[in-house]
């Protein structure tokens, strides 16, 4: 699956997951959660704030993985310092979760 980023246009590549264990016992682990709109609904997406590096997301019954910084192939290096890599932890982002691969998605984007 693929969450495309309306306002930066960007893709990035949700991967199906198991939901994560958010267990109020202590694991050394901080949860917490930013909303996004996904498809016009508003989803919670969790995020481990101590160790993590993946946003976890339920839509449609299934649950979701995607890191929280990531570009389209074609940024460079200086692209992503300029502010190109977008930061999927901050809220209110407008998504669209699509099928198929980030390759197949690109083409569209243009």
């Amino acid at each position: 699956m693929v969450l495309f980023d309306i306002k930066h246009r960007l893709y990035y590549e949700a991967i199906n997951s198991a939901r994560p264990k958010m267990a109020p016992i202590r694991q050394d682990r901080a949860w917490g959660y930013v909303w996004k709109t996904v498809n016009g609904e508003r989803v919670k997406f969790w995020i481990d704030f101590r160790r993590g590096q993946y946003l976890y997301f339920e839509y449609g019954r299934k649950w979701y993985r995607v890191k929280y910084l990531q570009a389209n192939r074609r940024k460079s290096g200086e692209d992503i310092l300029n502010g190109a890599m977008i930061d999927l932890t901050v809220d209110g982002h407008q998504l669209l979760l699509l099928k198929g691969r980030v390759h197949s998605q690109t083409a569209h984007a243009m």
